[in-house]
C-alpha cells in the first residue's frame, strides 16, 4: 500500500476541499475557512447545550467531521494530513457555537493534539468561556509507555457518541466531562495491519515485507508493536484477544467496534467482524458496529475497540443522532450560503499593575534575536542528527515573527508576554510552538493580577506558567526536552531571585542533556552508535531555551 496510486497527488488544499464537500451533502453545517472549522447551526428552538468540540489531523476520515449533529459533535477542527491543528483554528472552533453551559474538547491523545487544544482551552478560559479537555487513550498495545500513556484510536468516537447524548439531554458541563472521562478510562482498542497507508505527495515510503503483518500500528503509520507472518485469520484474532484479555476481566457486557483503517472492502471487514464476534462472545456482546469510523487513509488493517456497559451507558449510546458517520443522514443543501466569513474582533485584555518601558522590550528582544542567530546553526546540526531538523530554524522563526509584531509593544507587562504568545504560536507550530505558548500565555495570565513590577512577581508568574505548562505534557527533567532547561531556571528563579544564577541552572541542564538518553520526540529512534560517535547530544530543545535566556541576560548587562 506504501506505493500505491492516487488520484490526488498534490495535498495542498486537500483538506479545506474535502470540507466543502461536506457542506454540499449536509444543510445543517456551516465553515469558518480560515481556520477549517466545521460547526452545525443549531436550530432557533433548541434549548442551551453543552458543546462539543473535537478534532485532529485530516487523513482519518470520517472522523471527526463526519460525527457533528445531534446528539453528538457540534465542532470539528481540521489539522493538516496527520498533524494537529494549531491553537487559534481550535480557538476560532470554541468560539464558533456559543452556550452558556460551556464547552468540552474531546480529542486523541497525541503530543500535539494535547498541547494545542490544552492551549486554545486555556486562551478560551482568558476570555470568560467554561471549557473542559479529555483525552482518549485507548491503544493498550503501547501501554507499558507510562510517560505518554496511550494512544488515541477509533475509541474517541464511543466519547463522541455517549457525551453527546447526554449534552443533547441537558446535562452540565460537569456532568459531560465527567461521563465523556469514565468512557475514555474504560475503552480498549488493538489494531493489526498488512502494510502502512499511503500518503499523497510522499514519494519514499516503507512497506511491510510482502509476507508480514504488523500488530499495534499506530494511525500515522508508526512502527507496530511486534511484526509477525501472516497466518490465518483466526490465528490472527487470536492474537488480538490475547492483547484485549488483560483489560476485559471484569466486563460482562459490551459494544465491539471493528473498524476499517481505510483499505479493506466490504466483504473483508464483514468476515473478520463476524470472527472478532466469535471470538468475543464471552464478554456479552450487545452491540456491535461495523464500519469505517476512524481511518489512517487507505491503511489495509482494522481496528478492535470494546466498550464496557452498563444500562446509562447502553441508553446513551443507542439514543438517536443525525450526525453522517453513524448513520448516513444525509441532506442536501445550498453550500453557496454556507461560507462562513471571520473578521477579527479585538480582545479586552486585563491590564495589570506592572508596566515595562517599551524601550527596554525591544532592547531584549533584539538581544534574543541576536543570541538565536547565532546559536541557531548548531542547534539545527544537533537537531538533524538526532530529530527531523528543523528545531533551530523554527526557533528562529518564532523569535522574527516576535521582533515584528512587537515593533510597539504594549507597556503592561502582562499584554507583552500575550503578544509575545501569539506570536509564537502563529509562527512555530509543532510541539515546541505549542509548549512556548501554553507557557507564555499562562505566564501573562499570572501577571494581570500583579500589583507591583518585581522580581517576586516576576518569579511567580513563571513558576504558574510551569505548572500549567505540566498539566499538557509529560515531560519533566532528565527526559532530555526543553524542560531539562526551562524547570532548572525557573525553580533558581523561583528561590534566588537572581538571573544569573538561574541562567548558569538552565545552562547545567542543557549541557546534561548530552549525556541523558532520549525518551521522547524522535530523538528516541535514533541508535546507540550516533551518540557514542557524537561524544553525546545535547537536547536542541534545551539548547534553544539556553539561547534565549543569553539573550535576556546580554541585554540585561549581565553577560
Amino acid at each position: 500500500m506504501a506505493t500505491g496510486k492516487h488520484f490526488i497527488n498534490n495535498v495542498d488544499g486537500v483538506v479545506l476541499q474535502g470540507l466543502r464537500s461536506l457542506l454540499s451533502q449536509n444543510g445543517s453545517l456551516r465553515l469558518i475557512e480560515a481556520h477549517r472549522v466545521i460547526y452545525r447551526q443549531p436550530s432557533n428552538s433548541q434549548d442551551p447545550k453543552v458543546i462539543l468540540v473535537s478534532g485532529g489531523g485530516s487523513g482519518h476520515e470520517p472522523a471527526h467531521a463526519g460525527y457533528i449533529g445531534n446528539g453528538m459533535l457540534d465542532v470539528c477542527v481540521a489539522g493538516d494530513v496527520f498533524a494537529s491543528p494549531s491553537a487559534s483554528q481550535i480557538l476560532a472552533g470554541i468560539k464558533a457555537c456559543k452556550s452558556p453551559k460551556g464547552v468540552l474538547i474531546i480529542a486523541k491523545n497525541y503530543t500535539g493534539d494535547k498541547l494545542n487544544f490544552g492551549l486554545a482551552a486555556q486562551k478560551a478560559q482568558a476570555l470568560g468561556i467554561r471549557v473542559n479537555a479529555v483525552f482518549v487513550g485507548d491503544d493498550v498495545s503501547v501501554e507499558s509507555n507510562d510517560l505518554v500513556g496511550r494512544r488515541g484510536l477509533a475509541g474517541v468516537v464511543f466519547v463522541h457518541k455517549i457525551a453527546g447524548a447526554l449534552a443533547e439531554s441537558g446535562a452540565s458541563l460537569e456532568q459531560v466531562t465527567t461521563m465523556a472521562q469514565r468512557i475514555a478510562g474504560s475503552l480498549v482498542t488493538v489494531g493489526v495491519s498488512l502494510d502502512r497507508c499511503s500518503v499523497p505527495q510522499r514519494p519514499k515510503q516503507d512497506s511491510l515485507p510482502a509476507d508480514s503483518l504488523e500488530y499495534g500500528m499506530g494511525i500515522h503509520n508508526e512502527p507496530g508493536v511486534q511484526r509477525a507472518k501472516i497466518g490465518s485469520l483466526s490465528e490472527t484474532i487470536a492474537t488480538l484477544q490475547r492483547l484485549l484479555e488483560p483489560h476485559l476481566h471484569a466486563v460482562k457486557r459490551a459494544a465491539i467496534m471493528v473498524n476499517n483503517l481505510g483499505g479493506l472492502s466490504v466483504l473483508e471487514l464483514n468476515v473478520i467482524a463476524q470472527h472478532v464476534r466469535e471470538s468475543l462472545k464471552g464478554y456479552g456482546i450487545s452491540r456491535m458496529l461495523v464500519g469505517t469510523f476512524v481511518t489512517s487513509l487507505n491503511a489495509p488493517g482494522f481496528l478492535v475497540t470494546v466498550l464496557p456497559l452498563d444500562d446509562e451507558i447502553e441508553t446513551l449510546l443507542n439514543r438517536p443522532t443525525n450526525a453522517p458517520a453513524w448513520q448516513n443522514f444525509v441532506a442536501a443543501a445550498s453550500p453557496g450560503q454556507q461560507i462562513v466569513e471571520v473578521e477579527p474582533t479585538a480582545v479586552n485584555a486585563r491590564i495589570s499593575g506592572v508596566t515595562i518601558e517599551q524601550t527596554v522590550v525591544r532592547k531584549i528582544i533584539d538581544s534574543i534575536y541576536e543570541a538565536v542567530g547565532v546559536d541557531e546553526p548548531l542547534i539545527t546540526r544537533y537537531d538533524t542528527i538526532a530529530g527531523d531538523g528543523d528545531c533551530g530554524e523554527t526557533l528562529l522563526n518564532g523569535v522574527k515573527a516576535v521582533r515584528s509584531a512587537l515593533q510597539n509593544p504594549a507597556s503592561d507587562l502582562s499584554s507583552v508576554f500575550s503578544q509575545v504568545a501569539t506570536a509564537v504560536e502563529r509562527s512555530m507550530g509543532g510541539t515546541s510552538g505549542a509548549i512556548y505558548s501554553i507557557f507564555l500565555s499562562a505566564v501573562a495570565n499570572a501577571l494581570a493580577s500583579a500589583t507591583e513590577c518585581s522580581a517576586v512577581e516576576l518569579a511567580k508568574a513563571l513558576s504558574q506558567g510551569v505548572q500549567e505548562l505540566c498539566r499538557f505534557t509529560s515531560a519533566r527533567k532528565n527526559h532530555r526536552t526543553l524542560m531539562d532547561a526551562l524547570l532548572p531556571f525557573t525553580e533558581t528563579f523561583a528561590e534566588t531571585l537572581d538571573f544569573d544564577q538561574s541562567f548558569l541552572a538552565a545552562k547545567a541542564g542543557s549541557d546534561q542533556t548530552r549525556h541523558l538518553p532520549a525518551l521522547l520526540g524522535r530523538a528516541s529512534y535514533v541508535g546507540k552508535e550516533v551518540w557514542e560517535k557524537e561524544g553525546g547530544i545535547p537536547d536542541p530543545g534545551a539548547l534553544g531555551v539556553v539561547s534565549i535566556l543569553r539573550g535576556i541576560q546580554n541585554s540585561l548587562g549581565s553577560a
